[in-house]
């Protein structure tokens, strides 16, 4: 008879757990209007971010598809050369103002919750803004520009005139350019990348 009475009063107590669910403990939380005014911004700078890494990854990934395929490995002429290196060249030229202007917009960050303001110093030192960031890497880009026409220039004196100064300085270009694409992906990585 004891084991007929537990065994009803588990049924019973399981049957009840089913037909009264217990209510949950922790009240559902209500976000305010600007909390949700900021999810909302947040998703949105987060999709943008994550469409301008893939972008940056393309243009990457097609300008190293170019350098692996080998340059100008069909030219015979100076002619050749000079059309060949010149046109790779300014399609590399292409590309790196599409990474710049990547760059340039993944340097914006991502919007403040309310109330919080943004970091003005971290454990090493102080953090940039999004406009002294910006103005840093327009101040890199500035600075490697006139190191490459300087030393593309050399490059194109090495020939001392002569008809092949023309394809070596664009050879000079491309090399720079990729070379370049490179340190960038290394030196904004954590932007490109995380």
């Amino acid at each position: 008879m004891r084991v007929s009475l537990g065994l009803i009063s588990s049924a019973f107590f399981l049957l009840s757990a089913h037909t009264h669910p217990q209510q949950n403990s922790s009240p559902h939380k209500v976000l305010t209007p600007e909390q949700k005014a900021y999810q909302q911004r947040y998703q949105t700078w987060f999709a943008r971010h994550q469409q301008l890494q893939s972008q940056a990854k393309d243009i990457f990934d097609r300008e190293t598809v170019h350098e692996k395929a080998g340059d100008c490995t069909s030219a015979s002429t100076t002619l050749d050369f000079n059309q060949c290196f010149g046109k790779l060249s300014d399609n590399a030229e292409e590309s790196l103002k599409e990474f710049e202007s990547v760059i340039h917009e993944l340097l914006v960050p991502p919007p403040q919750p309310p109330g919080v303001s943004p970091p003005t110093h971290g454990p090493a030192g102080p953090s940039l803004s999004s406009t002294q960031l910006i103005a840093e890497f327009d101040n890199v880009e500035n600075s490697w520009r006139q190191y490459r026409e300087t030393a593309c220039t050399a490059a194109y004196h090495q020939f001392d005139g002569g008809t092949g100064g023309r394809s070596f300085q664009a050879q000079c270009d491309l090399t720079l350019i990729r070379n370049h694409l490179r340190e960038l992906d290394i030196i904004y990585g954590i932007a490109l990348h995380n």
